[in-house]
């Protein structure tokens, strides 16, 4: 069931449950009403009987007598010799000495719990239900002094006709009520849903589509509306929108790191075909030749080898890692990484650093840390010495080389960058682009400027842990 229907089945269940308890209410109060209208009738018709009495000389109680019997005093319509006149709406009997006089040729019967009429004593008015002759009747009783008993009975076929045209209007009300609710439930439903369905159908669009090889703009686009609105469904779209922004910058980002790495891949694959060529060309190249072609063949799959690992780091992602930060004093790890570095060869690297003490990863931090050492090797001509700096969460490498012109050092960190002047020189162009994007994953920033010696002073700053 979709989320229309459902709320169109729970406003007309609401609609259902209100008619419902209202209907409860005005029946209850309306038959409460009829009742209550029916015992005044039947308690002033035994005050009015028992007045006439009064006025034709019978003693109901208060010792008086009235003119006589069988006369009827002027204006008086209850008796007519001796018997009480049928109302249109009663039937009335008197009982005197166990003779009863009535208005009809209906008996009524001694009030429940009695054996004869003459056992109900002196008092209050008594009322109960009867049947007679299969119809319902409310009825009233009441013993006066002098064994005089006054009964009168009411059909309650009216108030039950009442009752049930009532029953009938409210269940055709509440019938129409709840259709009335489902089909306003179903529009506003589909006017709230409209947004959901939208993002829904994105959704599986983008699904289809394998999200990869498709653009999203046109989606982003649809999303944009969506998003701008203040309440839950403009958050859920926000998100969405997020989620599309980054899957189409992911898939710029593959789509270029597929052809900048096709680019860079040219230049080693064509000098490795171009030498393999020449020794199976020239099979009696001397040995020195040989040994040249050689030494280039094995540069050049060094150089393939570097490129396809540094490749392999950004297709994967280090936001995708399962990144869990701990406390990393940062001058441990240029220690750490100048001195394999010392190792390798003879360079000089000189190191002005002091504690400090950062959230992070500690091998992503050497592996930032090691490509901006390699990338100022590469850079500083033989001998000249490398200056590492690290104070304030700021991890500074400094090189003597040609430095970067100001118009680049804002395109160093992207992937394969290479400029004019450094084209021809060793390299794939990611190591700048690999540390940027660890330390983006670290929260922090990546700069480029120029260092005392007129080389590049590369390097990152991170957030510094405050002493507890």
């Amino acid at each position: 069931m979709s989320l229309r229907s459902r709320l169109a089945l729970l406003f007309a269940l609401v609609a259902l449950a209100t008619s419902a308890m209202v209907g409860a209410f005005t029946y209850r109060t309306t038959t409460r009403e009829l009742s209550n209208t029916i015992d005044r009738f039947l308690e002033a018709r035994v005050r009015d009987y028992a007045q006439d009495l009064r006025a034709l000389g019978n003693d109901v109680g208060n010792g008086e007598q009235g003119p006589g019997p069988g006369r009827v005093r002027p204006g008086q319509v209850r008796f007519f010799d001796g018997l009480p006149v049928a109302d249109d709406d009663a039937i009335v009997q008197i009982t005197r000495d166990a003779v009863s006089v009535r208005s009809s040729t209906i008996e009524l019967p001694a009030p429940s719990g009695l054996d004869t009429i003459d056992e109900l004593p002196p008092g209050g008015l008594l009322l109960e239900d009867i049947d007679l002759d299969g119809e319902s009747y409310r009825m009233a009783s009441r013993a006066f002094g002098g064994g005089v008993v006054v009964q009168v009975a009411r059909s309650t076929s009216e108030a039950d006709a009442v009752r049930s045209a009532l029953v009938g209007r409210f269940a055709v009300i509440a019938s129409f009520v709840a259709l009335l609710a489902a089909g306003l439930g179903w529009l506003i439903a589909s006017r709230t849903t409209a947004p959901l369905r939208r993002l829904t159908s994105l959704a599986s669009v983008v699904g289809a589509s394998g999200g990869g090889s498709r653009d999203l703009s046109a989606e982003l686009g649809v999303v944009a509306a969506d998003a701008a609105r203040d309440d839950e469904i403009g958050q859920l779209a926000a998100g969405f929108r997020s989620m599309l922004e980054r899957l189409e910058a992911s898939r710029r980002q593959q789509h270029r790191l597929i052809h900048d790495a096709g680019h860079e891949l040219r230049t080693p694959l064509t000098s490795l075909r171009m030498n393999v060529e020449m020794l199976e060309r020239a099979g009696d190249l001397p040995m020195d030749q040989r040994n040249e072609i050689l030494g280039a063949i094995r540069s050049e799959l060094v150089e393939l080898g570097d490129l396809f690992d540094e490749m392999i780091d950004l297709a994967t992602d280090q936001r995708d890692v399962d990144f869990r930060p701990v406390p990393v004093d940062l001058d441990d790890v240029v220690r750490s990484v100048v001195a394999r570095w010392e190792r390798r060869g003879d360079r000089p690297i000189r190191i002005e650093s002091r504690s400090s003490v950062v959230d992070g990863d500690p091998v992503m931090l050497a592996r930032a840390v090691d490509n901006l050492v390699s990338n100022a090797d590469k850079f500083s001509p033989s001998g000249a010495p490398i200056d590492v700096v690290v104070r304030d969460g700021s991890v500074s490498v400094r090189d003597a080389g040609p430095g970067i012109p100001v118009a680049e050092r804002s395109a160093v960190f992207g992937r394969f960058h290479r400029s004019e002047t450094t084209r021809s020189m060793p390299g794939s162009g990611l190591g700048l682009s690999i540390v940027a994007q660890i330390v983006e994953v670290h929260g922090g920033q990546v700069w480029a400027s120029e260092s005392p010696a007129g080389g590049a002073d590369v390097g990152f700053t991170l957030p510094v842990l405050l002493p507890d």
